[in-house]
């Protein structure tokens, strides 16, 4: 093998088709490619047949070899550009791939050929490749297979000798131990694989929504290979693209024929019953109508089904929710899951919060946080698909930094008490806030930085009382006889009202201790 040629070509195709790669072999092959090699080196490695290999490698990233070898060539150039004091030689610790390799990608012919290179230094593996110092063919073609990922056993059972067999040959017919070149290939794979992580998450933030099947041609690197090395961040590229899109084709006339069927089959008016009912007939869901008709009611009075007004609105407009769903599918910190967004939400204080978005996005009844992200996917990706106002509203920049002046987090508060009277629970203040258009409570808890048992004292209610935990028989027993002395009854029901104004032990706590309610009666009045 040459490490001098630039091309080697392919063995003649022959009649009968060569047999299939193994998944292994595959993996392998395309390890190979990405260091550099050609289909016939590949082949002499592997012991497979060249054409075997380029539709193996064909398969996993379209154009092939040929494909590899230009996004090296393009990564090394643009390396060079960046580092123009350097040697080609310093390329092999940063890609991973041989020094002759690199000379060969970049077309640079060698000054010089290469001795006996000390193990740990560039060049060492091209000694490998150039089979200097090897006693014979067997010798040199061992080197090579163990150096590039064979193991003794496979180059055992290919010269028909056992795997200590190899190994003598690698130590007395060749310069280079077994230990040395096994060293030499670690590193060389632990820099390979940092480089692709390196250039698959540049690639990610350069093109945030781009599908993965992009990737191979401008890294070649195999849609695997990316979703691997992008981790959590391949969800960013893989939700189908293509149904959002045929959805808003729609036009306005068929929505509206569309919501009247609808309205006349089930009755029902909710944007998710009508999803739902969209789905069995192949039609756009409820999304579409909201962002062709500005929110879900006006597709409602747009098809005459509905001329009432719903509950107050927050101040954010739907615009603005798409807004910031976009803006945090896109931010390197954000990503695709709901948990993700709500995350990042949280974390700017003029950003809607999550439930909110969930809420009007989804629709009330539950709706699918996956069509909403894949919505927002297809419109960074194809915003062709949409309406050209809507998208630029939509994608307009915004300061999630800065909060508006909305209402103190107390005067919330303050209303919700004069509704409903001091005691106020959270689900109680959750049902009322969704009826009159208010923040939630998590809202007014992340705009200011305090608890809900703070803010109701602050705002003149009165929060229940922290309980102690792990009281004794005797402590208990102390709370149910000052109960028995005003509920002379003894009523269970009567004690869970009396328990949450006096920070009292629960029910359950006083039968834990007692055995049951009655003993604790019995025995706490006989006191």
């Amino acid at each position: 093998m040459s490490i001098d040629a630039h091309d080697v070509p392919l063995a003649p195709a022959s009649a009968v088709p060569h047999p299939q790669l193994t998944e292994m072999e595959v993996h392998r092959a395309l390890d190979l490619a990405q260091q550099g090699f050609v289909p016939s080196e590949i082949g002499e490695i592997l012991d497979v047949y060249p054409d075997s290999v380029e539709t193996a490698i064909e398969e996993a990233v379209p154009g092939g070899t040929a494909a590899i070898a230009a996004a090296l060539r393009r990564r090394l150039r643009a390396w060079r550009r960046e580092h123009e004091d350097s040697a080609w030689w310093e390329a092999e610790a940063v890609f991973g791939i041989p020094h002759a390799h690199v000379l060969r990608l970049v077309r640079v012919p060698r000054d010089q050929e290469l001795g006996i290179v000390a193990p740990g230094e560039p060049g060492y593996l091209d000694t490998v490749l150039a089979g200097i110092g090897c006693k014979d063919l067997r010798a040199i073609r061992s080197a090579r297979l163990y150096a590039f990922g064979a193991t003794l056993q496979e180059i055992g059972d290919l010269f028909g000798v056992t795997r200590e067999r190899i190994r003598q040959i690698l130590s007395r017919d060749t310069p280079w131990s077994s230990t040395d070149l096994s060293a030499a290939a670690k590193v060389l794979a632990r820099a390979r694989r940092a480089e692709h992580e390196s250039v698959a998450e540049l690639w990610s933030l350069s093109n945030p929504v781009a599908p993965l099947d992009e990737a191979p041609a401008a890294l070649g690197l195999s849609v695997e290979q990316m979703r691997q090395l992008l981790g959590r961040r391949r969800s960013r590229h893989e939700p189908a693209f293509g149904a959002p899109c045929e959805a808003t084709r729609r036009t306005e006339e068929e929505i509206i024929e569309d919501l009247r069927a609808f309205h006349a089959e089930t009755g029902r008016t909710t944007c998710q019953a009508f999803t739902d009912w969209a789905r069995e007939h192949d039609v756009p869901g409820h999304q579409t109508a909201a962002i062709r008709f500005g929110t879900w009611n006006e597709a409602l009075k747009a098809a005459g089904l509905s001329t009432d007004k719903g509950a107050p609105r927050s101040s954010f407009r739907d615009e603005d929710l798409w807004a910031a769903v976009i803006t945090a599918v896109q931010a390197p910190d954000g990503g695709t899951t709901f948990r993700a967004v709500e995350e990042w939400l949280a974390r700017h204080p003029a950003a809607p919060s999550g439930a909110l978005v969930r809420q009007r996005l989804c629709g009330h009844e539950g709706g699918s946080w996956t069509e909403t992200v894949a919505t927002a996917l297809a419109v960074l990706h194809t915003p062709k698909g949409f309406d050209p106002a809507w998208v630029e509203e939509i994608t307009a920049p915004r300061d999630w930094e800065t909060p508006t002046d909305d209402p103190d987090p107390l005067d919330h508060v303050r209303a919700a008490i004069d509704a409903l009277g001091p005691r106020i629970t959270t689900s109680r203040y959750r049902a009322w806030a969704r009826a009159e258009g208010r923040p939630t409570f998590m809202t007014l808890q992340r705009r200011s930085g305090k608890l809900w048992s703070e803010l109701l004292a602050e705002a003149g209610g009165e929060p229940n009382a922290p309980k102690v935990k792990n009281r004794s028989r005797a402590e208990v027993g102390e709370y149910m006889t000052r109960f028995l002395a005003e509920y002379p009854e003894g009523s269970s029901t009567d004690y869970g009202t009396w328990s949450r104004a006096n920070a009292a032990p629960s029910r359950s706590t006083v039968v834990d201790r007692f055995g049951t309610w009655n003993l604790a009666v019995e025995s706490c009045r006989a006191r």
